[in-house]
């Protein structure tokens, strides 16, 4: 008997990126493969677009943004109830190879102590030049590494292999897993959720693995606008500090949290323009040291991980705050602001 997979792919404003997803799912989704849309509380209209071009997918509708933990654990919670014996988490920007979920299940048929599985993930700009092929921690650098991050296909193994944790964007995970386990930490909201996950399994004795011959291509960064704006800066830092307080060694947790103490703590600029008095280059600067230290100012990376590190001590996880979607605003007008001056 053929297992039942449901393929949960999560919108929140993104309409045009949701229908690219679901055209591309055409050709996985059969009767033993089916395609659930959790919208996030979508204002752009994208739950009545997704309905009228897919009117075989059903959407569930939150009426809130949970993020990426909370609004995917809708889908998982429904693709269980449904009797699912497996669950592809996908990211609503993606593209899926045709072949993708068969691949996935003889993987799975394959290695029957793995838990959770990945797709070789590509860049959507770049369809030959790999994203994603697996990750590993670097306990010296307290991060995870991505050998094959920017790497051409052909410079990489075919083998499927373990891995440390299998990615969000594409994320295959036994339904089994999900019953012992659980689903995501919804603490985390936006990223190191996967993560979190996939040493939870590996704790229950589930191991991850990526398989080089799914595939599925990625618009990278289309969450947060960029990889770069102060709310993945936000959470990157603050959701970090989460992962290792769960999984990390006490060696590894007193580093992370000395790296976040250095972090908070501002750091003196002055001008360096030589036709600016010595005296004003100092006055200016220790009146933006004392609006960093007050948590104002325009230094808006250092603010986002303050907060960061401030919101980790006191125990405020979940959604992102009102101060950081200020920041965000910020950031963005001065990106919009940078291009247009570029431009003339």
């Amino acid at each position: 008997m053929e297992p039942s997979v449901f393929i949960v792919v999560l919108n929140w404003n993104g309409k045009a990126d949701t229908l690219t997803c679901l055209h591309s799912l055409q050709d996985v989704a059969d009767k033993k493969t089916r395609v659930v849309v959790v919208d996030n509380g979508s204002t752009d209209g994208s739950v009545v677009a997704i309905r009228a071009a897919h009117p075989e997918v059903p959407v569930i509708e939150t009426g809130r943004n949970l993020g990426y933990a909370g609004g995917n654990n809708v889908g998982i919670r429904h693709a269980i109830a449904e009797g699912a014996d497996f669950v592809l988490v996908l990211n609503n920007d993606t593209v899926c190879a045709p072949d993708m979920i068969d691949r996935l299940l003889q993987a799975a048929a394959k290695h029957p102590g793995a838990g959770m599985f990945c797709p070789r993930i590509f860049y959507m700009h770049d369809p030959g030049r790999v994203w994603f092929d697996g990750a590993r921690w670097k306990s010296a650098k307290l991060y995870f590494g991505f050998p094959g991050k920017d790497r051409l296909e052909s410079e990489l193994p075919a083998d499927e292999r373990e891995i440390d944790y299998a990615c969000g964007a594409a994320l295959f995970v036994r339904a089994e897993v999900v019953r012992q386990v659980g689903a995501f930490d919804e603490r985390y909201f936006l990223v190191w959720e996967e993560a979190d996950w996939c040493f939870r399994a590996r704790e229950k004795g589930w191991t991850s693995m990526v398989v080089p011959a799914a595939r599925v291509w990625h618009r990278v960064g289309a969450s947060f606008g960029t990889e770069a704006s102060p709310l993945r800066t936000y959470f990157s830092s603050r959701n970090r500090l989460v992962w290792l307080s769960r999984h990390g060694t006490r060696r590894e947790r007193l580093r992370g949290l000395a790296g976040a103490v250095r972090s908070a703590l501002p750091r003196w600029h002055s001008a360096a323009d030589a036709s600016v008095r010595w005296p004003n280059r100092i006055a200016w600067a220790a009146r933006d040291w004392l609006r960093a230290a007050a948590g104002r100012g325009d230094r808006l990376e250092y603010l986002a991980k303050r907060r960061a590190f401030v919101d980790f001590l006191l125990n405020r996880l979940g959604p992102t705050p009102r101060a950081v979607l200020e920041l965000n605003r910020r950031w963005s007008e001065r990106q919009t602001n940078k291009l247009a001056a570029d431009a003339a």
